[in-house]
């Protein structure tokens, strides 16, 4: 279902950014995202520590996408082609709804990069009409990503804890839970 994304890519965000895959080029682009710390916390179980363990991840993502409910793009300058965020959607058991995440290389915080591509996305998901919602998940303490989502039109609709391993132990998080309704065509 997601391969309505795959086929368009790359997706012209602005002049200035584009959607596209994700390459074992990227491992640079990956390792600023997921080795620091400020960006990890939300969105990583663990910090990387080397390039090796971003191109792993790399390698990880191509596995997932394989299996055909998760895809990973990346968010790139237009002129460079350096990653510098990635969005990823997955399609969970709940019929008709996507579930979303996101990073972008804290030199871009605040810029409305994120917004813009997602609502370049869900154009495209849209125009597919299998999908009726969209969920994202947020720590509480992600101001940014609460400010992100609001702004693209998802409602926070409640809260719920949730088990993660860090550090090789379980550990209890909360975490908001969004969700915007998509048009249906």
């Amino acid at each position: 279902m997601l391969s309505i994304l795959q086929n368009r890519l790359p997706i012209k965000v602005s002049e200035q950014y584009l959607i596209r895959h994700i390459n074992n080029d990227d491992s640079e682009g990956v390792f600023q995202l997921y080795g620091n710390e400020k960006i990890a916390k939300y969105v990583a179980k663990k910090v990387h520590s080397s390039i090796e363990e971003s191109e792993e991840f790399i390698r990880i993502i191509n596995e997932r996408m394989k299996r055909g409910n998760d895809i990973y793009l990346g968010l790139c300058e237009g002129s460079s082609q350096k990653l510098i965020g990635i969005i990823r959607f997955l399609e969970k058991e709940e019929p008709g709804t996507l579930t979303i995440g996101y990073a972008i290389n804290e030199e871009f915080w605040g810029q409305g990069i994120v917004a813009a591509a997602v609502k370049k996305l869900i154009e495209i998901i849209n125009l597919e009409g299998g999908y009726s919602k969209l969920r994202a998940t947020v720590r509480p303490e992600n101001i940014n990503s609460q400010k992100c989502l609001d702004k693209i039109g998802f409602e926070l609709v409640g809260s719920f804890m949730k088990n993660e391993i860090i550090d090789n132990r379980e550990v209890q998080r909360e975490r908001l839970l969004y969700v915007k309704t998509l048009e249906t065509y």
